[in-house]
Parts: structure tokens; sequence; C-alpha cells
């Protein structure tokens, strides 16, 4: 007879315990809305002292409050934000890169400043973010996770998201480098890539059809 599968009355689930996050701190970069704050509600909900960094303050403000989290108000693309916002911080258990911005255009189109302000926002910014807390994590020396959210342009190309594109390969890239060299700090990083998720940022392209014509 098979044992049963499920514990017994009063016991935890298994699966519970094994991804509980209780006694964890995750920073979520991007959280106001979208992937960000879902990702910072199934945190919370796994057991894990959220902080939702964003931008916008009044929106972060509220979702934290929901959440019963902390609001850490930061620019990805400002420097100076980035540093004021994490080095009077402790470093987190857990680091998820989320926010990213697009303009979707053709490729001779974009403007130097265009060019720019994804860059700023999708890499750049997320690289000293990452430098700034991975470095904190080695200090610690209790390891730490790291997660960064890519695209399907991480892995494939689709036209007239050039610069998006450039932004999100980079991403993965990172990724494995720092995967090699921060595992002897017991230091996870990973990329997610996923698929078409409707958000503020891509909500029209979806409602029109462009996303499923763009993948045929």
């Amino acid at each position: 007879m098979l044992p049963a599968l499920l514990p017994a009355p009063g016991r935890y689930n298994v699966a519970v315990q094994i991804f509980s996050l209780e006694g964890k701190t995750a920073l979520v970069a991007g959280a106001s809305r979208g992937i960000g704050l879902a990702i910072a509600r199934e945190m919370k909900a796994a057991g894990a002292h959220v902080i939702l960094a964003s931008r916008s303050k009044e929106v972060l403000e509220a979702r934290a409050a929901e959440l019963g989290g902390r609001a850490l108000v930061m620019d990805v693309a400002d420097p100076d934000s980035i540093a004021a916002a994490v080095d009077g911080l402790e470093a987190p258990d857990i680091l998820v890169n989320v926010a990213g911005t697009n303009i979707r255009k053709r490729f001779e189109d974009y403007t130097p400043e265009e060019y720019q302000r994804v860059m700023d926002t999708n890499l750049n910014g997320i690289v000293r973010l990452t430098q700034k807390v991975g470095a904190k994590m080695v200090a610690r020396a209790q390891g730490g996770k790291i997660i960064n959210i890519g695209s399907l342009m991480s892995i494939r190309g689709l036209p007239y998201l050039s610069i998006y594109a450039i932004t999100k390969g980079a991403l993965a890239q990172l990724t494995k480098v720092l995967a090699a060299e921060w595992g002897r700090h017991n230091i996870q990083v990973n990329c997610i890539a996923p698929g078409f998720v409707v958000t503020d940022l891509n909500r029209q392209m979806w409602e029109s059809g462009q996303c499923v014509r763009l993948m045929l």
C-alpha cells in the first residue's frame, strides 16, 4: 500500500516547508506594479519580510502598506538614488531585479536620449544595484539569492525591440558570470526569462494583437 501523500492534520505540507521564506528579507526592485508587485506579494505570502523598491513614492508606499512591507524609494536609472537607498541598508537575503522600461520603435529611429534611458533603467542601474547589494552579501558571509528578470529577448530576437534586447541579453550573460563568480560565497544568481505577461508596460501591445503577430 502506498504511503499517504498528504501530511497528517496539523502538520505543515512538505512543499510549504521547503519553499518557506520565514526569517528572510527580500528586496524587490521595481515592485510598485506588474511582475515586481506580484513577486513581492508571493514572497510575502511565503513568509519573507519584503522591501519594495521603486521611484513611484506614493504608489510604492500604498503597495508596501498593503503587504505589510517596507517602501524604499529608489530610481534605478539614477546612481545617486541607488547609493542613497542601499548604502545604509543591511544585506538582504534575496535581491530580485525587476525594474525595466521599453521604447518600441525601429532601430534607426532611436534617439541618443531614448537609448540612454532604456540602458540606464534596464541594465546600468541593475548592474549598480546588484554590485552594491552583492558586495554586502559577500561581506556578510551568509550566502544569498539574486534573481534577475529577463525576457524572451534574453534568448531570441523580435522586431522593434533592439535596445530592450541589448539590455536583456546582457542581463542574462551577467547572470551567468556572477553565478560563477559568487557561487563560492554561496550566492546563487539566476535569470528568469518569462514570456508575454500583461503589464502596464505592454498592455496596449497585447490587446492590439501585436504580440501574437510577432510570434508567428
